[in-house]
């Protein structure tokens, strides 16, 4: 099925449904048929490989959940006019669901704190502002200036800020120990120790800014 078929077929069982009442077994089959339509073909959102959560998926499939429970309960709220169904499904559950999710996790203190190789292994920002791009802004504004002022004994100019800075940009251990003059263990250790120490301020400011 192309991109072109999916669409007109999505938004063909989502006009069924809005032409039934609630409730009624009209609306509910095509409810069915269009939420089996979504997960079989459709490009749902996914959060970029790299979110720093080690149990995203989780969030994730919980987030997916509510989404299509919203959709089953409003789906008279979609208007074909601004957009796909499959626009519509993805703004919602990626502006609205999984961030609200993430945020309940987050207060309910169920989100494991971020492990030393997921943020290591941190994506460039993409064009839409994720979770990648909390931590960057965090760890580049340092409002508690704190990133800045750890730094590499004998060393003050290889800072946390300035080592993930880098990292952040997509250089390598071995480009940035070649440009601190530093073996790669020495400052990879250093990075490490780091992000455990800073894990706590990192998920609060996260917390903070996801909304």
């Amino acid at each position: 099925m192309t991109t072109d078929e999916l669409d007109s077929y999505l938004l063909q069982l989502a006009c069924v449904a809005q032409q039934h009442p609630p409730h009624s077994q009209e609306r509910q089959i095509a409810l069915t048929k269009l939420i089996q339509s979504i997960v079989r073909f459709g490009n749902l959102w996914y959060p970029s490989k790299n979110q720093f959560f080690s149990n995203v998926q989780d969030i994730y499939n919980e987030a997916r959940q509510e989404l299509f429970l919203y959709i089953c309960q409003n789906i008279d709220k979609y208007d074909p006019e601004r957009g796909t169904v499959l626009v519509w499904v993805n703004v919602l559950l990626e502006r609205r669901f999984f961030k609200d999710t993430l945020r309940k996790n987050l207060t309910h203190g169920s989100v494991t704190k971020m492990t030393l190789t997921d943020l290591d292994n941190l994506a460039l920002p993409e064009e839409s502002k994720d979770l990648t791009e909390i931590v960057k802004e965090c760890i580049e504004s340092d409002p508690e200036d704190i990133f800045k002022n750890e730094y590499i004994e004998k060393c003050p100019q290889a800072t946390f800020q300035a080592l993930a800075m880098r990292r952040f940009s997509g250089k390598s251990w071995k480009e940035i120990s070649a440009e601190f003059e530093m073996k790669v263990p020495t400052v990879s250790s250093f990075y490490y120790r780091c992000i455990k120490k800073f894990s706590h301020s990192l998920k609060e400011y996260c917390e903070n800014q996801v909304d």
